[in-house]
């Protein structure tokens, strides 16, 4: 029924054709045109495309979005795109839990694999643990929306966030900016284009930030706060081109995070947790007596060269090493008595390399690649429960090896009809090590035992095609019908507590995507709609299950089957030079068709996790003045996201030891953030920006995360929570 009333819409729209404003040639990333909207040029596809034009849903945030808002982090994009949802993980708060239309992987635990790829000038970022950081000079951000299995590859099952950064252009010139704000905040953030140096351009860019705490904490001998901030990040870009065919650019970039980590709130809890059992709302004053902090560093190296081939194409190759250190303590139960205490010292790295030819011969475009990834990790992870009664000596490490090609093309059936197909082969192993035991007065005793290269290898293969048809009505109307498939990989539970469960694989979860969308450019392109129609068929489903035990932890089952329906509608209205307004809203009908627990078929009684039903959004541009003194602008951002689920527990439990769905339940938010901007203030003979702006003015301050620990930890049930009002001013300088 939805098919058909999506495809009525499409047909509706286009008998109205002639109404829509004549063709408007594509400009440079975020350029503003004539009649208004800015045209951003994108690559979602691996070449060079007007947003419009894309028969995908994308969202793009361009070049003057970003500055104007200061977004630096794929944590500052929740709720700027329909059905995206961006949370931190817990108490960790360089570790995201990114949700896009419902698929979303639960733990960032750095052994599993996300559900939406996460890409910097294309290199894959690939685990969620640490993928946090900070850029300080970010040219657009894209967000797909879908399957991105055919050109993206393994774990862009739900879809993947591209970050580009601005390149070094070889002319002098930069910008610096400070900012103050409550909690003593303080951040400096700049960067800087070298003159060109006859074949070799080169840019600086940074940023340093630390701010105080969101809780005060009592009653611990470590730390008299929580949440705090104290970041550092850099890049270096050098691009050399030799001779006029080819572009070398180099990229060295890191980012350090070392802080004290967010607080957990006891929200249930019985016997000796009872007295210390908080309202689900977030406090300003919290204890606890065990350490809680978080280091992350991460770093890499990047070479992307790009040849002009003349008719044959472009060849592109990037390769790519990625490093990252993390450790942290957590008081998990956020108590003054020692529940539950844990550690973690890892050590990361992955190695990528990517070759892509793309062209285009008479009436076709097409992208040929190949690629290969190779990662290894370590952690040592002790923990202690129960104030010091229960204490294991943790240890596991992974590795994976993974091969593919590729392959999408583009036919112009007619001047109207494209045709779209692509195919990706993946071909991956991994493999995995696992030592856990318990530490008693007695002494210790072992509980797993399994060294490198004992367990099996786990190996799979998978085809991931997509199929597009599109046409054109007009150039400012275009409609489109696409099926895609994605997955993310299959594994070992690494942190399970019996040699049974780590050598047990789960398998790949893979989806399959039924979409229908229009973009449509109206009234002289004063006013753009895009509205997208899909369906998502999942099997194998990949859910998070914590389970108490030796050692705590969270391990991934396949659950069985999902479905999920959604519609997703983006406006953008610029009716004057002056004001710009852009609106989304997403729906969301998850649903499980099969889930089975001990071999018994539940669906019908699990809840979807971080699935909210509605997101909205609205963002409003408005210059009030310009004059000699520069333009002043108001900026407003409203963001509402429903009720969500954060675990799929029982609605209605069957058994004593169950927890109810709605214990770990969050309640939705809604968040304002605003911002006055001076900018092109005469200073000298440059420029400057000044900016007063205020976050989460509302003060939302409902739970967005929750962890159950069971019944054997007396119905532990902590809550996390979203930051706190801010608010402060940035200079800004341009030179």
């Amino acid at each position: 029924m939805r098919k058909k009333l999506m495809a009525a819409a499409l047909a509706g729209t286009a008998c109205h054709a002639p109404l829509y404003a004549q063709n408007l040639e594509a400009t440079a990333s975020g350029a503003t045109t004539a009649t208004g909207i800015e045209e951003i040029v994108v690559t979602a596809q691996k070449r060079e495309q007007n947003l419009q034009d894309v028969p995908i849903a994308i969202s793009a945030l361009s070049p003057a979005f970003l500055e104007k808002r200061q977004i630096t982090s794929v944590a500052d994009l929740s709720g700027l795109a329909p059905n995206l949802k961006v949370d931190t993980a817990g108490g960790n708060r360089t570790s995201s839990i990114i949700a896009i239309r419902g698929g979303v992987q639960g733990n960032p635990q750095i052994y599993f694999e996300p559900s939406v790829g996460m890409y910097m000038d294309g290199v894959y970022i690939a685990k969620a643990q640490g993928s946090l950081f900070d850029v300080a000079d970010i040219e657009r951000i894209e967000v797909l929306r879908g399957p991105q299995g055919t050109l993206y590859g393994r774990n862009a099952i739900a879809g993947a966030l591209n970050i580009v950064t601005r390149k070094p252009t070889g002319e002098f010139g930069g910008k610096i900016e400070a900012s103050y704000g409550n909690f003593d905040y303080r951040r400096l953030r700049g960067s800087v284009d070298l003159p060109r140096l006859g074949i070799f351009s080169a840019k600086l860019s940074g940023q340093i930030a630390k701010r105080d705490g969101f809780y005060r904490v009592t009653g611990n001998a470590f730390t008299d706060e929580a949440q705090t901030l104290d970041s550092q990040s850099g890049m270096v870009q050098l691009r050399a081109e030799p001779f006029d065919a080819l572009t070398l650019d180099y990229v060295f970039d890191i980012s350090v995070n070392d802080q004290q980590a967010s607080a957990a709130q006891a929200v249930s809890g019985t016997g000796s947790l009872a007295p210390y059992v908080e309202p689900r709302k977030r406090l300003r004053e919290v204890s606890f007596n065990s350490p809680n902090f978080e280091y992350a560093k991460n770093w890499g190296h990047a070479l992307t060269a790009a040849l002009d081939l003349g008719d044959i194409g472009m060849l592109k190759s990037i390769t790519a090493l990625r490093k990252q250190t993390y450790r942290d303590t957590l008081d998990l139960d956020g108590t003054p008595i020692s529940m539950g205490v844990s550690s973690r010292d890892s050590d990361y790295k992955q190695f990528s390399q990517e070759l892509q030819l793309t062209g285009q011969t008479g009436d076709l475009n097409y992208v040929i690649g190949a690629y290969y990834f190779d990662d290894d990790g370590f952690v040592l992870n002790p923990q202690s429960f129960f104030s010091g009664l229960s204490n294991t000596d943790s240890r596991f490490g992974f590795t994976t090896k993974a091969y593919a090609a590729y392959a999408q093309v583009d036919y112009k059936i007619t001047d109207a009809l494209t045709l779209t197909g692509g195919l990706r082969y993946t071909h991956e192993k991994k493999t995995v090590e696992r030592y856990l035991a318990r530490l008693t007065a007695a002494g210790r005793v072992v509980v797993v035992d399994l060294p490198e290269g004992v367990t099996p290898p786990a190996k799979f293969e998978k085809m991931s095609p997509t199929a597009t048809l599109a046409y054109e009505f007009n150039p400012n109307l275009n409609v489109y019908a696409r099926y895609a498939q994605g997955y993310r990989s299959g594994g070992f539970n690494a942190t399970a507590s019996s040699t049974i469960d780590v050598q047990r694989i789960f398998k790949p979860q893979v989806q399959d995507t039924y979409e229908l969308g229009l973009k449509s450019r109206l009234l002289d392109n004063k006013l753009q709609l895009n509205i997208a129609a899909f369906q998502n068929d999942v099997s194998d489903l990949q859910l998070s299950v914590f389970v108490p035990g030796i050692s705590a932890s969270s391990i991934l089952v396949n659950a069985g089957k999902a479905r999920v329906r959604g519609l997703e509608i983006e406006a953008v209205a610029r009716p004057s030079d002056a004001l710009t307004v852009q609106a989304g809203i997403g729906y969301l009908d998850s649903k499980y068709l099969q889930y089975l627990d001990g071999g018994i078929d539940v669906a019908d009684n699990r809840a979807f996790p971080h699935a909210p039903k509605y997101t909205v959004s609205t963002n409003v541009d408005w210059r009030v003045l310009q004059g000699d003194f520069g333009k002043l602008n108001l900026i407003v951002d409203l963001n509402f996201m429903s009720s969500y689920y954060v675990s799929p527990s029982p609605l209605v439990p069957t058994l004593p030891t169950q927890t109810p769905a709605s214990k770990t339940q969050s309640p939705g938010r809604t968040t304002l953030d605003t911002r006055l901007v001076l900018s092109e203030m005469p200073i000298g003979s440059t420029t400057g920006t000044l900016s007063l702006w205020g976050r989460n003015l509302l003060n939302e301050d409902n739970p967005n995360f929750f962890i159950d620990y069971g019944a054997s930890f007396q119905r532990l049930i902590t809550a996390y929570f979203p930051d706190p009002r801010t608010y402060g001013v940035t200079l800004g300088l341009k030179f």
